[in-house]
């Protein structure tokens, strides 16, 4: 998620919408097998999501990111890279996932998911 700081405020392409859920995140691997982990998404926006993981992720890595969908039931799978990861208290970090441009492209639309 791209974020530009003017004045000590921070300024984004797309307003987030404060959603606590649980998610689940396939990281893709370059040559092994992949792993699925469960993360707990705090926010979301047409452009990306906010997310607390247990487990460390690097900025660049790439990964699929499940998401449940309300209106219409089922899930649907967005391609993100992953801009940030930071370590929140002892356990936990607080992870970034931008969209893949293509994803963006079909305007995820934060009302439907559950």
């Amino acid at each position: 998620m791209e974020n530009v700081c003017i004045a000590g405020r921070e300024r984004r392409r797309h307003p987030r919408t404060r959603l606590n859920m649980p998610i689940h995140c396939l990281r893709l691997g370059p040559a092994g097998p992949s792993t699925l982990d469960r993360l707990e998404m705090i926010d979301i926006s047409r452009s990306g999501i906010g997310a607390v993981s247990q487990q460390s992720y690097h900025p660049g890595q790439r990964v699929v990111v499940r998401l449940p969908l309300s209106r219409v039931g089922g899930d649907r799978h967005m391609y993100a890279r992953v801009t940030r990861c930071r370590p929140v208290g002892e356990d936990d970090y607080e992870v970034g996932l931008e969209f893949d441009a293509a994803a963006r492209g079909d305007e995820v639309d934060c009302r439907m998911v559950a």
